[in-house]
């Protein structure tokens, strides 16, 4: 084996999911016909690094730190997967780091972290993906082998980058850019804040739990209101005149819906933190991914109280600026 010192340095965005939710799943738009959302990426995010290793040991650095004679006896399960489909077997380090937690944010950290390993195992073996649909498409695809169950949303979100609507049907799915003005980005960032409840999701059962509801008639109307208020807020965003004050009232009809389509996506925690804020000026809000936990998203019409509810949250949450970014999956730095 030859230590050919190849290392490369990338990083993927995470994303905020504004409308649409749910119908992203293939047990709902390939029944339904179309599943529609609404989301952007922001300036958080995941970051991967790959490198040749001196030995032919496999190293991957974590939340723990193993080493391994054969990648196949890494328990990381999206490294794992990963570096095997590329067939990158012995000799190789991998070192993740996110700016929040990897995994249970809400905010598509795992397909984040999915999308930087593939692009990074594809360079590193000289093995061209045809592009960012392609990308996404892998991502799910390995993310799926790996044991993650969910929709299709994350997956495009991170590998395109940027403010999006996604169409689902059964013919494919389409990832067109969000007509928004830099005007109306600069309100909706001066407005947003995300509140980190303390509490990690635990996505498996919960998405177990809202793909079996699928299939449930009393709970199918509210998947697709969730897909009608999308279209809504992607009209809002891009109306000239779009009222940007019916955001937080948006997002709250949203978020009444989530909670209808799963008994676990809130819980009394939740439920009081985010009637708290409602209460002091927030004007709507929603948990971000499937729930359980994770983060908060909320909008009040008045920078000034964002704020200063970030002020009162501290230090029993950390609130956090929603800050808009545009690209995707990218490589930062390689060394051949």
């Amino acid at each position: 084996m030859l230590y050919d010192k190849k290392h490369i340095y990338l990083r993927s965005p995470l994303r905020i999911s504004f409308a649409g939710g749910g119908t992203d799943l293939e047990s709902y738009f390939m029944k339904e016909g179309t599943g529609h959302v609404v989301s952007s990426t922001i300036d958080l995010y995941n970051y991967v690094s790959i490198k040749d290793m001196f030995d032919s040991n496999v190293r991957v650095h974590h939340a723990e730190i193993e080493t391994e004679s054969i990648t196949s006896r890494i328990k990381h399960p999206y490294s794992r997967t990963a570096l095997e489909h590329y067939g990158i077997f012995k000799g190789a380090e991998v070192i993740l780091t996110s700016d929040v937690m990897t995994t249970g944010s809400g905010l598509g950290a795992s397909s984040a972290m999915m999308s930087s390993l593939i692009m990074g195992c594809s360079i590193l073996r000289d093995k061209k993906i045809k592009d960012r649909t392609a990308l996404a498409e892998l991502v799910y695809r390995l993310e799926t082998e790996a044991g993650t169950i969910g929709g299709r949303q994350d997956q495009y979100a991170t590998s395109f980058g940027g403010f999006n609507s996604i169409t689902f049907d059964k013919k494919g799915i389409s990832v067109r850019k969000v007509k928004i003005s830099e005007d109306k980005l600069n309100h909706l960032e001066d407005r947003l804040f995300l509140v980190f409840t303390n509490m990690a999701r635990e996505i498996k059962s919960i998405q177990t739990n809202l793909g079996n509801n699928i299939t449930d008639e009393t709970k199918r109307k509210y998947f697709k209101g969730l897909k009608d208020l999308s279209y809504e807020f992607l009209k809002t965003l891009e109306s000239k005149n779009g009222r940007l004050r019916d955001i937080g009232n948006l997002l709250h009809e949203s978020w009444k819906l989530k909670k209808s389509t799963n008994n676990n996506t809130s819980n009394q925690f939740i439920d009081e933190l985010y009637d708290s804020l409602r209460k002091k000026g927030v004007t709507g809000g929603k948990i971000l991914g499937a729930g359980g936990g994770g983060f908060l998203l909320a909008y009040t019409n008045d920078p000034k109280l964002k704020a200063k509810l970030k002020y009162e949250l501290y230090p029993n949450f950390i609130a956090l600026d929603v800050k808009f970014s545009s690209k995707g999956t990218e490589v930062l730095w390689k060394s051949f």
